[in-house]
């Protein structure tokens, strides 16, 4: 089930918990990562890059952020979750990129289409004054409704929905 920022959408989730949203958007979606990505994005690995988090919890920023599941949103949360991240530098990015273009398979791998949507997720996560999301225990969160969470969090669903206004700009151009 793929979810949009459609502003009816989004009225909807405000109200729901996160555990209920959760169960509505990825109850069926749980993907098999293969090993590459595991070692790149996993917080278990020895060699995660910054802005590393569990799927689970990446699928909540997922929600948190309004985002679907397409590889361009993908793109957006993983920005999004590395730029928040205070620990990534100009090399973590170079090594990601290179990965998810070159070597990640399909269909983890991002089209420059896809890396556009991961830069304005990183400016986003750079930009919000709450750093470090990737850090945060979510299980403590799940019965709290996505808008507390979001303004907590710092996130506004306003500036995403001028994100999303630029992303149709530049695939347009």
């Amino acid at each position: 089930m793929a979810f949009d920022l459609d502003e009816t959408f989004q009225l909807d989730i405000a109200k729901m918990n996160l555990n209920e949203v959760y169960s509505i958007v990825f109850n069926f979606h749980q993907p098999k990562i293969p090993f590459v990505i595991w070692l790149l994005e996993n917080p278990n690995s020895l060699l995660a890059l910054p802005g590393k988090i569990s799927l689970r919890h990446h699928d909540y920023i997922h929600i948190l952020l309004g985002r679907g599941l397409s590889s361009e949103d993908e793109a957006f949360v993983i920005g999004f979750t590395m730029g928040n991240d205070l620990k990534t530098n100009k090399l973590h990015l170079f090594i990601y990129k290179l990965f998810t273009k070159f070597i990640y398979p399909y269909p983890y791998k991002f089209s420059t289409l896809d890396l556009i949507k991961f830069d304005l997720g990183f400016i986003y996560g750079r930009r919000i004054k709450m750093k470090n999301i990737n850090e945060i225990n979510f299980e403590l969160y799940q019965d709290q409704n996505i808008g507390y969470l979001r303004n907590i969090f710092d996130i506004n669903t306003d500036e995403i929905k001028f994100i999303l206004t630029h992303e149709l700009n530049l695939i347009n151009i």
